[in-house]
């Protein structure tokens, strides 16, 4: 099928060619290698919207059963990246050390990690002065307590999304770019197809896998989908000189703040204060954030006071009011599908996401995980209360 011919038809239209978009696509050729699908995206080159900008985190340390959950679905996929694509990914299990000041962050963090342990994931409890002894880096007096996970790990975002790319072209999938979607087909209540630049593509069924920009497919087919775009700062800088190298990564649960080292040991990412903006679009750069950035990471690191601030940069987060993601059909419509709001965790969930999302449309059910929590009926009527995300 080539845009521009007169007859235009795909079983599925996936919109958006993020490692979402990519992930389902790839599952559902997996499972069935005659579906006829095409993915459409925005903008003019792979990686250039979230996942491009993503740090690469992988976390299994998380208060809610569902996150963790994917996050154990997810793993083997990661583990045997290298040798099913033939390609690196740069996967290394390096932990995340959460950090915890206060009494409440602490009891519910303690919980958490009895949770998981139960659940056969790694997770060790340090104690003040285990913290002190094992991590002297970190400010003496500035915590009571944290975690550390051995599983959680970086995986090179790029090099995931782009080695999907490849996978479901070599499949038989259609991807193109610069292929903003401006209209979704509605014959009632079913979609039917999609419309860019002024042509119309038919299907049986559109997936929006469109990332931050999810609620603004939705809206075309009428749906107030409750995703919303966040901007997320990054700062590059050096490593702090007595942080050794393939050391954790750093979050204070607290403040939000984190500190990724990169594989050369010799960078770090740096961010996670910037929880409270306004939603937007808007992927500029705030120079005025920065004070009070660095004052809390030098709360965490004392060292990075010395630290060279190499560069910023910004991506945008979708998140949900309950930072779950919606995986299902569209309430109310049939031929479409919904998989978005995944709250910063899109990258390390995408691999179980791909898997669910492909039960679910080539089945109409799946025994991975209880779907329903997922729903995005939750939204929609008899809403549930909401979860808690670590």
């Amino acid at each position: 099928m080539k845009i521009g011919s007169k007859e235009l038809s795909q079983d599925i239209i996936i919109i958006g060619a993020g490692i979402i978009g990519l992930s389902i696509a790839y599952h559902l050729l997996q499972r069935d290698p005659k579906l006829s699908i095409t993915v459409l995206e925005k903008d003019t080159l792979l990686g250039l919207g979230s996942t491009g900008k993503c740090t690469g985190g992988i976390n299994y340390q998380f208060r809610s059963p569902q996150l963790r959950r994917l996050s154990l679905l997810s793993r083997e996929f990661f583990q045997t990246f290298d040798s099913v694509f033939n390609a690196p990914s740069w996967y290394k299990e390096k932990g995340y050390l959460m950090l915890v000041s206060e009494e409440e962050l602490w009891d519910q963090l303690q919980r958490a990690a009895e949770q998981a342990v139960a659940e056969g994931i790694p997770v060790k409890i340090f104690s003040r002065q285990e913290l002190i002894e094992n991590f002297p880096y970190l400010h003496r007096e500035g915590f009571g307590g944290g975690s550390l996970c051995a599983w959680d790990a970086y995986a090179d975002p790029y090099a995931v999304q782009a080695e999907l790319y490849s996978a479901v072209r070599r499949k038989g999938a259609e991807v193109f770019f610069d292929r903003e979607v401006t209209k979704l087909i509605k014959n009632g209540d079913t979609i039917q197809g999609v419309e860019i630049k002024g042509e119309e593509i038919s299907c049986g069924l559109v997936v929006n896998a469109a990332g931050p920009y999810a609620a603004h497919v939705a809206a075309m087919a009428g749906i107030s989908l409750p995703v919303q775009p966040y901007r997320r700062q990054v700062y590059v800088c050096t490593n702090p000189k007595d942080v050794p190298k393939a050391n954790p990564t750093i979050v204070d649960l607290a403040s939000g703040f984190y500190m990724h080292q990169e594989a050369s040991g010799k960078t770090v990412l740096l961010g996670g204060t910037d929880r409270e903006t306004w939603p937007g679009l808007a992927d500029m750069v705030d120079k005025s954030a920065a004070e009070k950035f660095f004052l809390a990471a030098m709360d965490t690191i004392p060292s990075v006071i010395n630290v060279k601030w190499l560069r910023t940069y910004t991506g945008i987060c979708e998140q949900t009011p309950d930072f779950h993601p919606i995986l299902g059909y569209a309430p109310g419509l049939s031929g479409l599908f919904l998989a978005n709001g995944f709250s910063g965790h899109g990258f390390m969930h995408a691999p179980a996401a791909g898997q669910i999302a492909a039960d679910l449309i080539l089945t109409g059910s799946t025994e991975l995980i209880d779907v329903e929590l997922f729903h995005p009926q939750r939204f929609f009527g008899n809403i549930q209360e909401p979860f808690l995300m670590l």
